[in-house]
Formats: C-alpha cells, sequence, structure tokens
C-alpha cells in the first residue's frame, strides 16, 4: 500500500509542478511587479549585503509561519501572497495545517469539514517551491493535540482525560496515531528536508497513572517521546532534520540537557515575542543551547502574541520584538549556527480559542518585520522600504506607531493584497468602539437604564427615548446591518463562508446583541405607566 501511495505520487506531483507553472503564467505580472518594486527600492541587494556574520548570516532561512487553524485564508489568496514574500527575502514557510490537513482513512475525522483538499495543499506547496521558498510543515506531537484528542476515538490518548491537550507519551496507539499524521503529511511534502515537530506547552505531563507508575520524572518522559517520535522520522525519512519548539527546555538542568539524547536529534526553535529577549532567553540559557545543539532556530512574531483576542496587530509591539531579537543575536555566540529566523503569525492561541488577528490585515507588519529581519538596517532605511513594498502614495503617512493606533486607516494611501480586509477590520474597531461607548454611557453613565432600573422596571420614559430611542441607538443598529454585509462581500475575496461566518459571530454579533438588549429593555420600560412607591423590596 505505501509503494502504491509513492508510485502515485510519483504521478500527481509532477502534474503538480506543470500546474504551479500554469499558475505562474497567471499571477506573473503581479511577480514581476513585485520584484520590480523590490528592484527600484534596492532591497534586493541589500538582502544579504548587510547581513552581520554572527550566526544569523545570510544563509539563515528567513521563514513566514502560516498559522491555518484559524481563518485559513483561500488558496488563491495565498498563491497571491507568496510572491510579495518571497520579493522581499522570505525564503522559507512553516505551514501549520492542525485541522485543515486533508487526512485520510483512519484520521478523516481529525480534519475541519472545510480542510484543503490534497489538490489544493500539491498548489500551494508546488507554487512554494517553484518561488525558491523552503517549505516546512508542522505537525503537533505532544500538546496542542486538541484537534485529534477532543474527538471521541481518540480520547484514550490524553494523559488527562480532563483536558484534551496532550497525548499520553505511554498510551498503547499514541505512536500509530503520530506516525500516520507524519506519513500523510510527508506525503505531500516529499521534498521537505524539516519537520516542525512542535511540542511546546505541553502543561500536563507525567501526571497520568501510567506515565506515575514509569517512576520516571517528567523532563525523562519528555525526552524519551521527543525521542521516540524524532527517531520515528528519521527512520522512514533520514534527510529530513525534526524541529522541536524549546519551551519545555528553558528550566532543565544544563548538564541535564547536554547529556540527553535531543542535541543529536532534533533542532530547537527558541521563540519570545517580547520587546526584551534577554528577559525570557538568558545568556547562560543560549550558552547551554549552542553547546547541546548543533544549530538553533529563532522565533519572533508579527502578529498573534499580543492578546488572544487582538483584532488587528501592533506594529509596534512586533517591530521591536525583532529589534530586540537581532541585537540579542549580535551579542550572542558567534559560533552558534542559525539555521533560521520564523516570523509567526498565530490566528488563535489553541484549537478552542477564538480567532484573533487575520492574515489578510495583518501584511502590513508582515512586510515591516520581514523587512527588517532580511535587511538588519536603520528605521529609516527599513521605513522607507516598507512604504514602498506597500506601494504607499505621496499623501501616506505611513508610520508604525500610527499603524499601533486607533487611526491606522489615516496611515494608509497603498496597495497591498489584503487592503480591503484591512479596511474593513479598521472599521470594525472604530465601529465596536461606537457600540461600547454607547453601550457604557446609557447602562452606567446614565441613570435611567441601569441594571437597577430594569430590575425594577422603574425609569422616566423620558428619559429612555432622550438617551436611547432619540440618539444613537436605533442609527447604530442600521450601521451593524450595513456592516455585517460589507464584510461579507469584502472577506469573500479572502475567506470560505464558514470562516466569515465565524468571524462575524465573533465579533459583529456581539456588538449587535448589546444594541439588541438595548432595544428590549427600553421597549420593556417604556410599556410601564404606573409605579410603586419606595422602597421596592
Amino acid at each position: 500500500m505505501i509503494l502504491l501511495r509513492r508510485r502515485l505520487l510519483l504521478i500527481v506531483l509532477p502534474l503538480a509542478v506543470l500546474l504551479s507553472l500554469l499558475l505562474f503564467r497567471q499571477v506573473s505580472e503581479t511577480t514581476y511587479s513585485v520584484r520590480q518594486n523590490i528592484e527600484d527600492t534596492s532591497i534586493a541587494s541589500r538582502l544579504t549585503d548587510n547581513r552581520k556574520e554572527h550566526g544569523f548570516t545570510s544563509s539563515s532561512l528567513r521563514v513566514v509561519h502560516l498559522d491555518l487553524k484559524g481563518a485559513p485564508p483561500k488558496i488563491s489568496y495565498l498563491l497571491q501572497l507568496l510572491p510579495l514574500l518571497a520579493a522581499n527575502g522570505c525564503t522559507g514557510l512553516l505551514i501549520e495545517y492542525e485541522d485543515m490537513f486533508p487526512y485520510q482513512g483512519s484520521l478523516v475525522n481529525i480534519s475541519a469539514k472545510n480542510a484543503y483538499t490534497q489538490q489544493q495543499i500539491i498548489e500551494l506547496v508546488s507554487w512554494a517551491q517553484h518561488l525558491g521558498l523552503e517549505v516546512i510543515p508542522l505537525i503537533q506531537t505532544f500538546g496542542h493535540m486538541e484537534f485529534v484528542l477532543k474527538l471521541p476515538e481518540f480520547r484514550h490518548l490524553r494523559e488527562l482525560d480532563t483536558f484534551p491537550q496532550e497525548v499520553c507519551p505511554r498510551a498503547s496507539g499514541t505512536l500509530d496515531l503520530l506516525q500516520e499524521m507524519i506519513r500523510q503529511v510527508m506525503e505531500l511534502h516529499s521534498r521537505a528536508r524539516y519537520l516542525h515537530i512542535g511540542c511546546d506547552e505541553v502543561y500536563h505531563l507525567a501526571v497520568c497513572p501510567r506515565c506515575t507508575h514509569s517512576g520516571r520524572g517528567g523532563r525523562e518522559i519528555f525526552t524519551e517521546h521527543v525521542t521516540q517520535v524524532a527517531e520515528l522520522v528519521k527512520s522512514e525519512y533520514p534527510e529530513v532534520t525534526p524541529i522541536i519548539w524549546d519551551d519545555m527546555l528553558r528550566r532543565w538542568d544544563p548538564v541535564y540537557l547536554s547529556r540527553s539524547s535531543l542535541g543529536a536529534l532534533v533542532e530547537p526553535m527558541v521563540w519570545a515575542y517580547s520587546d526584551n529577549i534577554t528577559r525570557l532567553v538568558p545568556h547562560y540559557l543560549w550558552y547551554w543551547y549552542s553547546k547541546t545543539f548543533p544549530r538553533i532556530w529563532v522565533a519572533g512574531a508579527f502578529k498573534g502574541a499580543n492578546l488572544p483576542t487582538s483584532v488587528l496587530p501592533d506594529v509596534r509591539l512586533h517591530y521591536n520584538n525583532q529589534k530586540s531579537w537581532l541585537r540579542f543575536l549580535a551579542r550572542s555566540n558567534t559560533d552558534t549556527k542559525i539555521a533560521g529566523y520564523v516570523l509567526t503569525g498565530w490566528s488563535r492561541y489553541d484549537h478552542f480559542a477564538i480567532l484573533c488577528e487575520l492574515l489578510p490585515p495583518s501584511i502590513p507588519s508582515l512586510l515591516l518585520n520581514l523587512i527588517l529581519v532580511s535587511t538588519q538596517e536603520s528605521d529609516n532605511i527599513v521605513l522607507d522600504m516598507w512604504k514602498r513594498t506597500l506601494k504607499c502614495g505621496p499623501r501616506s503617512k505611513l508610520t508604525v506607531d500610527l499603524m499601533s493606533s486607533n487611526h491606522r486607516p489615516l496611515a494608509l494611501d497603498c496597495s497591498f493584497p489584503g487592503l480591503k480586509a484591512f479596511l474593513v477590520t479598521s472599521k470594525y474597531m472604530s465601529l465596536k468602539s461606537k457600540v461600547d461607548h454607547f453601550y457604557k454611557v446609557v447602562t452606567e453613565q446614565k441613570a435611567w437604564m441601569t441594571p437597577y432600573n430594569v430590575k425594577y422596571n422603574f425609569t422616566s420614559p423620558y428619559r429612555v427615548l432622550e438617551e436611547y430611542r432619540l440618539t444613537e441607538g436605533y442609527q447604530l443598529i442600521k450601521e451593524i446591518k450595513r456592516f455585517r454585509n460589507e464584510t461579507k462581500d469584502t472577506y469573500s475575496e479572502f475567506f470560505d463562508d464558514h470562516t466569515i461566518e465565524e468571524w462575524i459571530e465573533q465579533r459583529i454579533v456581539p456588538m449587535d446583541e448589546k444594541l439588541t438588549y438595548l432595544e428590549t429593555i427600553s421597549n420593556k420600560l417604556l410599556l410601564k405607566r404606573t409605579w410603586p412607591r419606595r422602597p421596592f423590596s
């Protein structure tokens, strides 16, 4: 069966390459325009000339993370976006599919009902490789397994039954599950040189009866499981290097870390999203990482690392994050080999969380940070390149700080893939601010529609009419209805209907419900014609 699948892939993949060439013809004008823009702004010449030789060199990959477990963009949008990323210094993609991967057979229920098709994955990977991008698939194999363990057929593999986050390394069937997930993903990524196997935020470790009875501690069980998964990868795909997130290693005894088997099996990806990397990654920790692992990856963020409910990136926060990383690397041991620098862009904090920042409106943040990491130039030069890459006109007031404020739309006289989504998302933030302010005024700052008034149905009808009916309440209801339709129309260019409805439910419906509540209680309060004497109780 495995041999048959591989033969089929030998047929499918060449067809995918032909398809990618057809796609190239369709978007060649876009690609040429982007590349011409880069040449005009001298970005291409700066991508390697100014790289400091401190471990992060011109050979280090510059990778953009696509988190597809939340608001997965249409493949057509990703195909349009990739040439722009490649032209601005991106040399790799870290693709986290989670439940958007089209698993088959016994794993079919792991996939979301709107998962990408195999052909769409082949299209995306082929186009990325055509552009010279290294494609690194990410498969969770320890923590963050909610998308698998939530299902009844995999419940028995949980470390703790209450929490469907981590697999139990010692449960019968865990390695079989992971092996099959890896096999299916690697079938569609046959040219991959790296496989990210996750292993971050394993909150419940060595706590189930099977693990506690083994007499081994948390770090020993962690090491044992990661070793088994890494060896599984290496045995099936000898040319593939497994990567893991580093956070579970940070509190380990350095001597134990250096003597463990991990240094010979995996490469750590050190993630830190603040503007003070040294606080999260002390130099002594970096020293021991350097002594243990031949190569290290680092990861900052361009979105999805501020608040789990954020709507647009805090551009200043993320820009300072990359600047801190670059300062840290400049001061670090020059013997440390940096395999790659990853710009993560989380779409939700975990499988159960609501959506945070969407990808299309976050393109300005992504490009700014990508240009900084690729060129390591001064702020003025980076900002000038950023404006040119975003095709900002002479009236543009684009600055990092303005893009981090509530006045983002004022900054833009620009054009980029995702501009329409950016403008709609900015409009949402403005509308939400108006609704929240109005609700607070009516229910807290004014004295006639408070919870007390509603509880006892005791108020002045005149004031209710004045404060709600005759002010902006009704106007806001109409505005939200128009905005809902505008959102559907605009987002349809970037997302499928399921994603659009999810975003509307999480963002627009709560505003509508607030105003509907005010309308309901105002109607109730206005029906009253006589009122009781005080006290009411």
